[in-house]
């Protein structure tokens, strides 16, 4: 019996070959047709591999913008922390350096004498009872300043504080004291960076 087009053929044992017999079926189709049926298949095949992977494919991009975005945020938070650290630390760091620098001047007789004459440009000439007090090391440095100032200042007076180290100066009028100390300066320093 010959099996229609339709027949499904059942064997008892997977066949080691299968051999058709008879005539080649007969090509009813032109080469455009067959081209044009290997385009539609391939065509129907992207479209179907396009369904199933555009909701992968939109759920990947949920995916990566999320991870994304989180991404920036944890940036733009640890950005702005690394800011908020520099602008507490800067101003220390900057007066620290300031401060070593200074610190490593030499405390000569005209880095005292410039000290004093900064604060004293402060004070109107011919004040009454200007007092400079400098370290008793600076003091010695500037032996005889007092009598240069005398022009200006009748009444100034050199003293000598325990408290103050090379460097430093107080300036000590009727109207109050204004401080020249390195500790003081550097204060500002840091004040002003804050």
């Amino acid at each position: 019996m010959v099996p229609s087009a339709r027949s499904t053929l059942v064997f008892s044992e997977v066949p080691r070959s299968i051999h058709l017999v008879g005539k080649r079926p007969v090509v009813t189709y032109t080469e455009e047709q067959f081209d044009e049926a290997v385009h539609e298949a391939f065509k129907r095949g992207g479209e179907e591999v396009r369904r199933e992977l555009e909701p992968k494919l939109t759920e990947a991009k949920a995916d990566l913008k999320t991870t994304t975005q989180g991404a920036f945020s944890r940036l733009v938070e640890r950005h702005d922390e690394s800011l908020s650290q520099m602008r507490v630390l800067l101003p220390r760091l900057i007066a620290e350096a300031t401060a070593r620098v200074v610190g490593a001047l030499p405390i000569d007789a005209a880095f005292v004498r410039s000290v004093a004459n900064d604060l004293l440009a402060d004070v109107a000439p011919g004040a009454e009872a200007v007092e400079v007090q400098l370290s008793p090391e600076d003091l010695v440095k500037v032996e005889g300043f007092d009598q240069e100032l005398r022009h200006k200042f009748q009444s100034l007076r050199l003293v000598g504080n325990d408290d103050l180290k090379p460097g430093d100066c107080l300036v000590k009028t009727r109207f109050g004291i204004m401080d020249g100390r390195m500790s003081s300066k550097l204060k500002s320093v840091e004040g002003l960076l804050s």
